[in-house]
């Protein structure tokens, strides 16, 4: 699996994950990705898994941790692009209920506009 890194506008970091996400190295490597935001104070995320290929269970459980995570210090995890079997598996895990997902990435930054105003109050 492959991390790509961006920040679309100040204060919003997005992460575009391709290939797949599953149990062992993909989730060891998404883990260290969200550690390093984490050490940056980097709380408003969006995942792009528009070119995700696969996610299992292991994949799932990090996208939960990683909500989470971010959650506890404070911040804002957003999905964009879940199409698919990547759609399925979310809404079969009931994931979909607390994860909130966008179409595309460019939505799910959109999003943080009005949280951004009302946390800077």
């Amino acid at each position: 699996m492959e991390i790509t890194k961006k920040e679309w506008k100040p204060g919003v970091i997005v992460l575009e994950l391709s290939g797949p996400l599953q149990m062992g190295v993909e989730c060891k490597r998404l883990e260290l990705a969200f550690d390093e935001l984490l050490r940056d104070k980097h709380t408003r995320v969006v995942l792009d898994l528009s070119k995700l290929t696969k996610l299992d269970s292991g994949g799932l459980g990090k996208l939960v941790n990683c909500f989470s995570r971010l959650k506890t210090a404070g911040g804002v995890l957003r999905l964009a692009g879940t199409t698919g079997m990547i759609d399925g598996v979310m809404k079969l895990a009931h994931a979909d209920r607390f994860l909130k997902a966008y179409p595309t990435a460019s939505e799910a930054v959109e999003s943080f506009s009005d949280s951004a105003s009302s946390s800077a109050s």
